[in-house]
């Protein structure tokens, strides 16, 4: 009766020991993907807020360009009717 007993607390006590190791294997493999996942988020985020900066930056200029020709009667001239003077010498 004695060895049946000091079995099942040997084989309680392995079964809890793989138990731990298991448990702390699956921690890692998740914190590994977490890790992928957060990097992949980070890239798209900042792809998001260059486009973001850009689609400003065009909207800037058109803004400009429109209260330029409302504002003032003006407008841009097309690129072969710019004439660009070099003054260095």
């Amino acid at each position: 009766m004695r060895i049946i007993f000091n079995l099942s607390i040997l084989l309680i006590i392995a079964l809890s020991a793989f138990t731990v190791i298991y448990i702390k294997h699956k921690n890692r493999v998740m914190n590994i993907e977490i890790e992928k996942i957060e990097r992949n988020l980070a890239k798209e985020l900042n792809t998001h807020k260059g486009l973001l900066d850009i689609k400003a930056n065009l909207l800037e200029k058109e803004l400009v360009s429109e209260n330029i020709e409302k504002g003032l009667g003006m407008e841009i001239p097309p690129k072969n009717k710019i004439i660009y003077l070099d003054l260095v010498k």
